[in-house]
């Protein structure tokens, strides 16, 4: 059976002119990818084609939060860096240089699909190259970028990290609350 991550990214405002940048992995069983994918599209609404944290009101965050918390997913992990706003994409290629060989390694992941950034998606091509040279991540190991459209498990993804963001910086924290009193999420 293979594991999976699906990883998209998040963030928001620190104070002196900074940001916070967050990724976040969710983890699960190849053999859950109907369930999840299904799940995660109960909460549609008419004429809504993606689910997307920022995009929804306080009270449908709650009630996809308790979709959420039935689902059943192994877990996420959630890595932070403070950064400023033109560094942004740096950030990102160190979170990605700590998250992926923590997900071969410890998690046992086989591959890890994240939200396609288009033209962006050769900056993690670049770090998954160096860290496999560096021997870091080894060949078994995949990334495979995907549009969020395409992959109701990336939407999963996105509303983790947000709630994570809305918790931590726009004092909002029950959806977070909600998914992890079901789920264990590392945030590091």
């Amino acid at each position: 059976m293979r594991n999976l991550a699906h990883v998209d990214e998040g963030g928001g405002p620190l104070p002196e002119g900074r940001r916070l940048y967050v990724l976040a992995a969710v983890l699960s069983p190849e053999s859950e990818e109907a369930a999840l994918r299904s799940g995660m599209r109960v909460p549609l609404l008419d004429g809504q084609d993606h689910i997307h944290h920022h995009s929804e009101s306080g009270k449908r965050r709650v009630e996809i939060a308790h979709l959420i918390a039935t689902l059943s997913f192994t877990g996420a992990i959630i890595t932070t860096r403070a950064t400023r706003n033109n560094e942004q994409e740096l950030a990102r290629a160190r979170l990605l240089a700590r998250l992926l060989p923590r997900l071969q390694h410890v998690e046992r992941v086989d591959a890890a699909i994240i939200e396609s950034r288009h033209g962006s998606d050769c900056h993690d091509r670049r770090t998954m190259n160096r860290l496999q040279r560096s021997r870091q991540v080894n060949s078994p190991f995949r990334v495979v970028h995907v549009r969020k459209r395409q992959d109701e498990r990336l939407w999963l993804a996105d509303f983790v990290v947000g709630a994570y963001v809305s918790a931590l910086l726009h004092d909002e924290p029950e959806p977070w609350d909600i998914i992890t009193a079901t789920h264990v999420i590392d945030v590091n």
